[in-house]
Formats: C-alpha cells, structure tokens, sequence
C-alpha cells in the first residue's frame, strides 16, 4: 500500500532545537515515571525470602509463577494493548493509563495470601508497567534531536535507576521488609497515584511528531509552538528547520502488519530474539533469584537490600558515565560491552560468593553490566521504527520479548534448585541470557549514531 509523505515541518522543528531546560523537563519527566511505574515490577522477589517463605504462604514453585506471571505475562498484555492505544490515542493517554494501572493493583499484595488470587492481581498489577515500557522511550525519543538523544536518554535514566533502584527497592525495602511491608506497598501505590499521575497530567504534552504523523497538524503547531516559545527564553532566536531532511508518512490506521514485511520485519525479528534471551536472562533470569541466592549465602535482609541498593547505585553512575560519551559510541557496541561486564561480575559472585566483598564486587560489575544493556536496548529499540510504528513496534517487540521474563524465571528457578552450588542458573543468566542477544544485535543490528529520526527508521 502506496502512503502519502511529505516534508515533516513538526520533526524539522524539532530536531533544531537547541538543549535547553525545557527538553530535559520532558524526558526528566517521563523517565521518572519509568522508575515509579517499574518499581511495581516484580514484587513477588522482594515478598518472598523474608515473608512468604518464612510463613509458609507460597512455595518455591508458586513463586517461580507468581514472578513470571508479574514481569512476564501482565507486561506483555500491557506493553501490547497500551502500544496500541500510544499508536492510536497518543504517547501521553498511554503514560497516564500506565501510571493509573500501577497505583491501582500493587497495595491488594499487602493483604492477599491465596495463591489463586495473587497470580490474578500479578497479572493486573503489571499492566501499567508494560504500558510504560512500550511508550517512555518513545516518547523521549520524538521529542530529542540527534546529536543529544543518547546523552540526555541516559542521563534521565539515571535519574529514573536512582529513584527506582537506590530509593524505592533499596532504602525503603532496607528499613521497611519485613517489619512494615504493607506499608511499603502503600508508598509505592501513592507514588503512581498521588505523585505520578498529577505530574503527567498537568506536565507533559502530547507528542509532536506524533501529532504530525496522525495529521493534526494545527494540535501539533499549538504544542510547537509553545515549547519554541520557552525554548527561546532560554537559548534566544532559534536556528531554521530543515524539512527536506524529515520526510514523514502520514498514519490512516495502525499499520501493524509492517512489522512483518521487508526491511521492518528482519528488525522486529532480532529485537524478538534479543529480547526474549534478555529478559530471560540477565534482565529477570537474575532478578528472580539475586536476593534468593544472597540471602541463601547467609545474610539478612539488611544485607541483602543493602546489596541490592548498592548496585542500583553503580548501575545509576554507569549510565551517568554513559550519557556523557552518548552518541560517540555505537549503541550496539555499548550493549555488547555491558553484557560482558554483566558475565564478569556474576562469574565473581558465583566463584567466590562466601568471600562477602567479593560477593558485593560481582553483582556491582553485574549491575553495571545490566544496567548499560538494558537502557541502550530500550533506546536502540525505539530508534529501530518510524514514528507510524514506534510504540507498537517497541511494544511488539518488547512485549513478546517478555515471554522470557515469563519462562526465564521458571527455567531459572529449576535450575538454581538443580544443584547445591546452582552453576546451571549462572550459566543461563550469563551465556543465553546476556552474551548470545548482545552478539546477534552486534552483528546485525542497525548503526544508530548521529541518525535523523527519520532517516534511521525509514
């Protein structure tokens, strides 16, 4: 089917705006939102070793489920359904649906005991979660012009990993699981609820180049026109677009079928592939039993949110160290160097895990490992489509990608019980689940550096 393009005014005036306050209020903003939405992710692995096991409320089994169903099939119903309401409604509906949807269904887990019914809110509760995966960096993509778009990307992100992992899954669990778990549950409802959804509200404007590809034109001038306006307060006149360079296909309904033909199908196929051995692996694969394992080895729950902490920390910072070299290395090339990193700390951690700061060294190389993986593949994914199929093609791909958060931690869960020193679950995290995807996207991935948005996903 022949589709009618043309010069895209919006995206030229877009991608000539100078780096000003105003961009990093929007992406600080959606990537915050990333962190609060996402530390909803996977609660079973917080509950389980200090207040299910101990009560006797689930068994190893019924975890291992309990946590595939949370980051595995509730994100991949939510990445899949809220794409296609970014696609159709807009990026900012989805954010707001997202953050409404993980309020929602976390505060039930602080009084549930059946099994039945937590599989049914670990469905729900992570709705909102897939719904942000499929839409954030989307979002921040549309709005960054080329050559800052990595940097500040990861710089937001870092923000984001610090409220998430230091604040939310690190100081609060620290001093509050297992002695005030219910009320920790409560916070991080009132942070979606309270916090979060206002702020979007009342903040965050529609996205112009998607406006522009749906052919609101007048919608997407009013919004350019008031982020131009605050831009010149800070950085004056304004140099003049070029539309030549952004050529725009204008969107009649949602061409999800060009996933799966031509050039957009060999790259909806490697992101599948990789991110289906990712989740399984060194995204979710480890996040199952990290806290399992470390408590296993000894150490009370002080020790082992203290651990988790410190890792969100250094992963924080490697993204931070990241943003600054942002588009001068190759984003693949990135990937690849954190799943090496990723292999190296947990080969520590599995060979020397009763020497404590040996324990600590490994899961930090680990951290910083998954932490350089995991954002540059949400960039590199969103980077991959044009704006008619961006947020359904990172929720496609995303999104199904999570069957390996789905089987990945019931795989992992056999095989960390296989054996006492649970080698077969290092391997999997390490070899499938982080080396293998990091080396297919190497080799036959897209070169992104310096791309125009549209140019790079046509």
């Amino acid at each position: 089917m022949q589709r009618e393009t043309k010069a895209g005014q919006i995206a030229s005036r877009i991608d000539r705006l100078p780096l000003t306050r105003v961009q990093w209020e929007l992406a600080l903003l959606t990537q915050i939102a990333w962190g609060f939405i996402v530390g909803t992710d996977g609660i079973a692995a917080f509950l389980y070793p200090f207040i299910w096991k101990p009560h006797n409320t689930v068994t190893s089994f019924e975890y291992s489920v309990l946590y595939a169903l949370q980051v595995g099939l509730g994100i991949l119903i939510g990445d899949y359904v809220m794409a296609i309401v970014s696609e159709r409604y807009g990026r900012r509906l989805a954010l707001l649906l997202s953050a409404l949807l993980a309020g929602m269904f976390i505060w039930p887990f602080a009084f549930v005991t059946n099994f039945w019914i937590l599989a049914l809110f670990s469905v729900l509760g992570t709705l909102g979660v897939g719904g942000m995966l499929s839409t954030h960096a989307v979002y921040m993509t549309e709005i960054l012009s080329p050559l800052v778009r990595g940097r500040v990307q990861l710089a937001c992100q870092m923000v984001a990993t610090t409220i998430t992992g230091v604040i939310l899954l690190g100081i609060l669990p620290y001093y509050m699981i297992p002695d005030y778990y219910k009320q920790f549950l409560f916070i991080l409802a009132g942070c979606q609820i309270i916090i979060l959804l206002p702020l979007l509200y009342w903040r965050l404007p529609e996205s112009p180049r998607w406006l522009e590809a749906h052919g609101d034109s007048e919608a997407a001038d009013r919004v350019m026109v008031k982020m131009e306006e605050r831009v010149k307060h800070y950085a004056g006149s304004l140099p003049p677009p070029d539309p030549a360079r952004h050529d725009v296909v204008e969107v009649g309904h949602i061409p999800v079928m060009e996933l799966f033909r031509g050039e957009y199908a060999k790259r909806t196929s490697l992101l599948l592939i990789c991110w289906v051995l990712g989740y399984g692996g060194i995204v979710y694969g480890v996040g199952a039993y990290r806290l399992v394992f470390v408590a296993g080895e000894g150490h009370g729950p002080n020790f082992t949110f203290g651990l988790s902490l410190f890792g969100a920390l250094i992963g924080g910072i490697a993204l931070l160290v990241n943003s600054i070299w942002g588009e001068i290395v190759e984003r693949r090339d990135t990937i690849l160097f954190g799943a090496v990193l990723f292999t190296v700390g947990v080969a520590i951690a599995y060979n020397w895990a009763s020497t404590t700061w040996l324990l600590v060294a490994g899961f930090s190389i680990g951290a910083i490992g998954t932490s350089l993986w995991l954002f540059n593949m949400y960039t590199y994914t969103a980077n991959a489509f044009p704006t008619r199929l961006r947020s359904v093609g990172t929720g496609w791909t995303d999104g199904i990608g999570h069957l390996g958060a789905w089987l990945g931690p019931v795989i992992a869960g056999h095989l960390y019980g296989a054996t006492s020193d649970h080698l077969w679950w290092f391997v999997l995290i390490a070899v499938p689940g982080a080396l293998i995807p990091a080396l297919l996207l190497r080799e036959f991935g897209q070169r992104q550096r310096h791309a125009i948005l549209e140019q790079l996903s046509a």
